[in-house]
């Protein structure tokens, strides 16, 4: 299972799913090309028919990882109920790892400003504070309180929706607040105190059309690699639109955008095998090179060596577990892994090419039931 199959672009298809860029876009969806805070306000309603979460990650150097999201429902679909929900996984240094997930209960409003990042639930909260983020995650067992503060500016691939279908009122929203921070924390778990200094990233989704009908599966990778910022996605939509690849790439040094073109990114993927727990395929090897307008050549190669989350979406979508059976039985299992494993980054400037290596960690998120992949483009 090392190759996977790929074909040209379909035009007609190209009409039907992209990245808004232009003009036009800006003013429809009323932002400006600059990012603004506002835009990491609450942008749905919170009801049926849209979704829309906070994600925040973080990782220490003694092996600490915390990732922590607030979500408006109890899942990301579209068709279930409001129902306020913090979602918690935090890898302690031994290796152990924590799951947690605490709902308000089902036809409740989240509270969270519609002009700031500013969100509550139960006994969580996240709050923007003059750039910063300061987030408190709150259960019987384990404490967290962050604050992240920002390296690069805020970002954005142009108007950051995808949209999709003829009538182009179907989307997916992405906005990057913190594409890398430097975060302190304090972490209780169990009774135990830890203060901890490192690295975190925090981006802001939401949309109205159920995501395994936009997307057929991405990898969404991040690194922070010596003074270099990089988000590298591969995003691959659904059969219906034809299996289009539509990428990200983006790379910040000192607190300036270098590139984020992400016409020109070329992406290879190697190593390619069957997942033992999904039944579908993970690329162990996943390489984007980006020929920049500077004259730059920039290469980072992302090597899993291991994963630290598997698990089905349909617990995500907020499935019983009569419907999960039921859905896994029709072969319908969309499923999510959290991959772990080393980064080599070099960009070459006149010369030769400078290389800097480190770990990082991304996702593969698989909506479809194919178990090769399918990729025009």
């Amino acid at each position: 299972m090392s190759d996977f199959g790929t074909g040209p672009r379909d035009k007609k298809m190209e009409k039907l799913t992209f990245l808004a860029k232009g003009d036009s876009w800006y003013q429809k969806l009323g932002i400006e090309k600059t990012p603004q805070a506002r835009e990491d306000g609450m942008r749905s309603d919170g009801q049926t028919g849209s979704y829309e979460w906070w994600y925040f990650d973080a990782e220490y150097p003694d092996g600490t990882k915390a990732v922590v999201g607030f979500y408006t429902k109890s899942g990301i679909s579209t068709v279930s109920p409001p129902n306020p929900t913090t979602i918690l996984t935090l890898t302690l240094p031994g290796g152990e790892t924590i799951y947690k997930r605490i709902s308000e209960g089902e036809g409740k409003k989240i509270r969270a400003s519609r002009d700031i990042c500013d969100v509550e639930i139960n006994n969580s909260s996240v709050k923007y504070d003059h750039g910063g983020y300061v987030i408190h995650y709150e259960d019987d067992e384990i404490t967290y309180d962050c604050v992240m503060e920002p390296k690069v500016p805020l970002w954005r691939p142009g108007t950051g929706h995808w949209v999709f279908g003829e009538e182009q009122k179907d989307f997916f929203a992405w906005f990057v607040p913190l594409a890398s921070a430097a975060t302190k924390a304090t972490l209780t778990v169990r009774g135990k105190t830890t203060e901890l200094s490192g690295t975190g990233y925090h981006d802001h989704n939401w949309g109205n059309k159920e995501l395994s009908e936009c997307f057929n599966h991405w990898y969404w990778c991040r690194a922070a690699v010596g003074d270099y910022t990089v988000i590298a996605v591969d995003i691959i939509s659904a059969e219906k639109f034809g299996y289009l690849r539509l990428p990200v790439f983006y790379i910040a040094k000192d607190g300036v955008v270098l590139d984020d073109n992400e016409e020109r990114v070329v992406i290879e993927r190697g190593k390619t095998e069957c997942h033992p727990l999904t039944d579908k395929f993970i690329d162990n090897d996943i390489v984007f090179i980006q020929h920049s307008e500077s004259g730059a050549d920039y290469r980072i190669a992302f090597h899993r060596t291991g994963d630290i989350q598997v698990k089905s979406l349909l617990e995500s979508i907020g499935y019983s577990p009569e419907k999960i059976a039921a859905a896994k039985q029709m072969g319908v299992n969309p499923t999510y892994i959290r991959c772990v494993g080393d980064v080599s980054f070099s960009v070459t400037e006149k010369g030769a090419p400078s290389v800097t290596e480190d770990h990082a960690l991304w996702e593969q998120m698989f909506f479809g039931s194919n178990k090769d992949a399918v990729i025009k483009g």
